[in-house]
């Protein structure tokens, strides 16, 4: 098979985690792939500063452009629909392509003005796609919402974002040890992401007197913010900011939480793979009512679901953990185990590549 990759978003040497998903993509189908070609055209690490990003997508545009029209491929993937639509859109005035789409976060539900035109400007090659993949049900949803007369509902394919690798797994369920609730985060510390939903929440629990700790991990546009807000609340002693992690770090740090906390307030988050990595380890998620999250958390399962943005309702949840009795509490982490095993990489991989070759004969 002859496939190109393209995407705006992929890992850099100082930017180890953006747009890892697509490097997992695109690392497996090269193993697969042995008997075809695969390459790639993206944007490796964010760019700060506008002249810089300017100069990242004029070098990206050209590159896209230079194999859309002098080569020949029996797959163009694509990630993301509103940066890349600009380059398609001229491409396939000049010829036809076989494209396949990669739909995930902001995409669909944009969140500036910007990507609200990319994404009417994307709209019309939607219906000449061979393929539209999702990340999960919840997002297969959305596009039907927003698409009704572009896209053919049958014509969507579900695949979680590339699964989980091995190095996630832990193989026995686990629960907490300690009086004192170890409470987790990890996201990019940008608006939506309900951090300071999560700090509130920890407020009204020492008010109650309950005993946790909560480990935040990740960066972002509002990391400044989070440091000052965890001083203003009085909490630096019991919320550390840890910053960014190194993927080879994450499943044992998931394994040191008591509970992972997802209080997302983005419609757009099409899955939230990072709920499904601490499930992984064993760890029960407490999850935002909204988004990818809402699919895959169940009530008493393996973790619990509350209303958005109510630091009450989180604190509310965190203490009904935190008086379960241990048998019950091992109970959620079984479910945490046995829903992360759908996920995981070998299998999700493998039937997105089967498809792609499917697509790639006909």
């Amino acid at each position: 098979m002859r496939l190109l990759v393209i995407s705006n978003m992929y890992p850099s040497e100082s930017d180890k985690v953006y747009g890892t998903f697509v490097r997992n993509f695109v690392e497996d189908a090269r193993r697969r792939n042995t008997d075809g070609v695969t390459e790639l055209v993206a944007i490796r690490g964010k760019r700060k500063g506008a002249a810089a990003k300017a100069a990242a997508y004029v070098s990206f545009y050209a590159k896209t452009l230079y194999k859309l029209i002098f080569k020949s491929y029996d797959i163009v993937y694509v990630h993301t629909i509103t940066f890349t639509s600009i380059p398609l859109r001229v491409a396939s005035r000049l010829r036809r392509l076989p494209l396949v789409f990669n739909v995930h976060g902001d995409d669909v539900l944009p969140e500036t003005g910007m990507k609200k035109k990319l994404k009417n400007i994307a709209a019309p090659m939607l219906p000449r796609a061979k393929m539209i993949v999702s990340p999960s049900e919840y997002y297969r949803k959305v596009l039907r919402e927003e698409f009704p007369a572009l896209i053919d509902y049958s014509n969507i394919f579900v695949s979680p974002s590339g699964g989980l690798g091995p190095k996630f797994y832990y193989d026995k369920p686990k629960a907490p040890e300690s009086q004192t609730l170890t409470l987790g985060f990890v996201s990019r510390i940008d608006h939506g992401k309900g951090w300071k939903t999560l700090l509130d929440a920890v407020v009204l629990l020492r008010q109650r007197g309950i005993a946790c700790r909560a480990i935040i991990a990740g960066k972002g546009a509002q990391s400044q913010q989070l440091e000052a807000a965890i001083k203003d609340r009085g909490l630096s002693d019991c919320v550390e900011y840890i910053g960014p992690q190194s993927h080879d770090r994450l499943p044992s740090l998931y394994r040191s939480f008591d509970l992972f906390i997802f209080p997302t307030e983005r419609r757009a988050e099409s899955l939230g793979l990072v709920g499904i990595e601490a499930m992984a380890a064993g760890t029960p998620v407490i999850a935002s009512r909204i988004g990818g999250p809402s699919g895959y958390v169940v009530d008493g399962v393996n973790g619990y679901l509350f209303d958005t943005g109510d630091a009450k309702a989180l604190a509310d949840r965190i203490e009904e953990f935190n008086f379960l009795s241990k048998d019950d509490k091992l109970r959620l982490s079984e479910g945490a185990l046995k829903t992360a095993a759908d996920y995981h990489t070998d299998d999700v991989q493998r039937e997105l590549y089967e498809k792609l070759l499917t697509l790639a004969g006909g």
